[in-house]
C-alpha cells in the first residue's frame, strides 16, 4: 500500500525541506510537493493519507553506541540516575525491595549512581553503606559509567570474595584500612561479583530488549548500534534477540557491537557466521568491540600522565598492547570492523597505533572506529585523519565531565579535549550516541549538548569553540551513524530509495532557540513505513 505523508516540514539535507513524501514497500519512493509525490499514482489503488499538520520530520535517530539490553535491565531495576545523596540511593534500594520482594538466589541490582552529585557525603559508597539496605540479600550497585560497582557484604560472601581474592587482570578489588574488601570493584574484576546474578535466558533478554526498544521508539530512535553480545554467553543473548524479533512487531533495528577478548572465542564467533555485515535490515552483526580503559569519573580512564588530582595513578589499561594488536589483526584479516572504547589519551594513542598496522593509508575499508574519544590533544585528533578512523562520540558526556575534566587532567589538556566539533569539521566520520544506560538514551539532550556545549541546567559552558549547528548535529545522529554501519546509501536520509525510518517532532528543531532543543518531543516514529510509536 502507498502511504502519503503531506503538509509537513520534511528535512532532506541542509537548507532543503519538502512538504510531502510517498512511502511504500518500506522505502521512501518520492519527495516533494503533494502534487509531485502523487503524480502518476493509480487513482483506484489503495493508499493512506497522513496529515503531518505542519510538523517537522527528520530521519530516525541512529544511536551509534549504546547498550540496549542494559537499558532494558536498568529500566527493570533500581534506577539511581539523578540521585543527589548517599541517603537517596539507599532509600531507593529499600523502597524497591519493599515493592519487589526477592526470592532465594535473587540479587538486588541498581544502576546509575554518581558520587560527584552527592550533597551529603561526596564519596563512593562501600559495602557497609549498602548493608543498610539489606544484609539478607546480595546488593550490587553499578556506577553510572559502568566501570565500577559496589557490592554489599552478602554479595561478597556469595561470590566468595575475601581479603585473599586476587582481581582478574585489568581490574581492581579495593580494600579498607584492615585489608578487607570494601565492596568497591572496578573494570574487569566486576565479573567476579556479577557472576552471582541469576543466569540470563533468551526469554529474559527478549523481555528486556523489548522494554528498551519501546522506550527508544518513543524518542524517535529507529536504530541502535548496541554492545550486547560478549564472551562465552553470547549465544544466549543472540537467541534472545532473535526471539524478540519473532515476537515483537514494533522492534527497532539493531547493529551489534560484540565484545571478545580472547582469540579462540572470537574465532568461534566468526565461524558461527557472525562477522561484520551478516544479518538483515533488522538485526545485523557489526564490529568487534573492545575496552582498553575505563572512565574519567572513576579515574580508570588510561592517561599518558598521572591524574592531576591523584598522582598515584594513570588509570587502568585493561589489555596489553601485544594482545590488543593481535585481536585487531584477527578482526581485520577477516574483513571485520573494530570499535574500541577509549577515553584517556594513552588509550586512544594505543588504539590508533594498532590501526596503523592494519590500515593502508586512508583506505579504512573495514571502517575501524574509536568510541568516546574524550581526552585528546591536537596531534592526537589529527592522527585520526591519517587513516580515516571513525569517531563515535557522546556529546551528552560533557554535561557531567565539564565539572571534572580540568581537575582530573589539568587545565591544558582539558582545553583540547572533547574536541567533537573540530573532529567533524576536519572530515573525521563522527557519529553521535549516548552510551545508554551510562546516560539517558534521550537524543534531544544529546543534541543540546552538541549545539550549545552547556550543562543541561544551562549554568556552565565548556569549550564553546566545539559547538556544531543543529544541521550538523542531526546529520551526525543519522547519516553519519549510518556510515558507521556501512548503511549510508540506505539509511539516514529521507530520499528516494532510503528506508522510511523517521521521527515526527512536536516543534521545528531547526528554528527554535538552541536552549529549547533538549525539550523537544517525538510525536510519531515510523520504521520501514509503519508507525511503531504515536504519542
Amino acid at each position: 500500500m502507498n502511504t502519503i505523508y503531506y503538509n509537513g516540514n520534511i528535512y532532506v539535507e541542509r537548507d532543503r525541506f519538502v512538504q510531502a513524501m510517498l512511502v511504500s514497500d518500506g522505502l521512501v519512493q518520492k519527495i516533494g510537493t503533494l502534487e509531485e509525490v502523487t503524480e502518476g499514482l493509480c487513482p483506484k489503488c489503495e493508499k493512506e493519507m497522513i496529515d503531518l499538520e505542519g510538523r517537522t520530520v527528520i530521519p530516525g535517530f541512529n544511536d551509534s553506541h549504546c547498550h540496549i539490553l542494559g537499558v532494558g535491565q536498568a529500566l527493570a531495576c533500581v534506577i539511581l540516575h539523578g540521585s543527589t545523596s548517599m541517603a537517596e540511593i539507599l532509600e531507593k534500594g529499600r523502597q524497591f525491595l519493599a515493592a519487589h520482594p526477592l526470592q532465594a538466589g535473587d540479587v538486588l541490582i541498581g544502576r546509575g549512581w554518581n558520587q560527584d552529585y552527592f550533597t551529603d557525603e561526596a564519596r563512593i559508597p562501600t559495602r557497609y553503606d549498602l548493608d543498610k539496605i539489606t544484609t539478607e540479600y546480595p546488593v550490587i550497585y553499578t556506577r553510572t559509567c559502568g566501570h565500577m560497582l559496589v557490592a554489599n557484604s552478602k554479595a561478597l560472601e556469595v561470590a566468595g570474595i575475601t581479603r585473599d581474592t586476587q582481581p582478574l587482570p585489568g581490574g581492581v578489588i579495593y580494600k579498607d584500612e584492615n585489608g578487607e574488601p570494601n565492596g568497591q570493584i572496578s573494570e574487569n574484576a566486576q565479573a567476579q561479583i556479577q557472576c552471582i546474578v541469576p543466569r540470563t535466558t533468551p526469554e529474559s533478554v527478549a523481555a528486556n530488549v523489548s522494554l528498551a526498544m519501546e522506550y527508544a521508539a518513543s524518542l524517535g530512535i529507529t536504530t541502535v548500534q548496541t554492545c550486547d553480545l560478549s564472551g562465552e554467553g553470547w549465544e544466549v543473548v543472540d537467541n534472545g534477540y532473535k526471539l524478540m524479533y519473532e515476537t515483537n512487531p514494533n522492534a527497532i533495528r539493531s547493529y551489534q557491537q560484540s565484545t571478545f577478548y580472547e582469540t579462540e572465542s572470537y574465532k568461534a564467533f566468526l565461524d558461527a557466521g557472525c562477522s561484520t555485515g551478516n544479518g538483515n535490515d533488522m538485526y545485523k552483526y557489526g564490529p568487534l568491540k573492545m575496552f582498553v580503559d575505563g572512565s574519567l569519573g572513576a579515574r580508570t580512564a588510561y592517561l599518558r600522565n598521572p591524574y592531576a588530582d591523584d598522582a598515584s595513578t594513570r588509570g587502568v589499561s585493561t589489555m596489553t598492547v601485544e594482545h590488543f594488536d593481535d585481536m585487531v589483526q584477527l578482526a581485520d584479516s577477516n574483513n571485520c570492523q573494530v570499535a574500541v572504547h577509549c577515553i584517556g589519551d594513552a588509550a586512544i594513542e594505543m588504539v590508533l597505533n594498532a590501526y596503523d598496522k592494519v590500515v593502508d593509508g586512508r583506505n579504512n575499508k573495514n571502517r575501524h572506529a574509536i568510541i568516546h574519544c574524550q581526552i585528546t590533544d591536537k596531534p592526537l585528533v589529527e592522527k585520526f585523519t591519517e587513516h580515516d578512523i571513525l569517531a563515535q562520540v557522546q556529546p551528552i558526556f560533557i554535561h557531567y565531565d565539564m565539572n571534572i575534566v580540568a581537575e582530573r587532567c589539568g587545565e591544558e589538556l582539558a582545553s583540547t579535549s572533547y574536541a567533537f566539533g573540530d573532529m567533524y569539521r576536519m572530515g573525521i566520520h563522527t557519529s553521535f550516541g549516548t552510551d545508554s544506560p551510562v546516560e539517558n538514551l534521550q537524543p534531544y539532550e544529546n543534541l543540546y549538548c552538541a549545539v550549545t556545549r552547556k550543562r543541561l541546567d544551562g549554568e556552565r559552558t565548556y569549550r564553546p569553540d566545539q559547538c556544531v549547528d543543529i544541521y550538523d548535529a542531526i546529520d551526525q545522529y543519522t547519516i553519519s551513524s549510518a556510515y558507521t554501519e556501512f548503511a549510508e546509501n540506505r539509511k539516514g536520509r529521507l530520499m528516494p530509495g532510503f528506508l522510511a525510518d523517521f521521527a515526527v517532532l512536536d516543534r521545528n528543531i531547526f528554528e527554535i532557540p538552541s536552549d529549547e532543543i533538549k525539550d523537544v518531543q517525538c510525536v510519531r516514529t515510523v520504521l520501514g513505513g509503519r508507525t511503531i510509536f504515536a504519542r
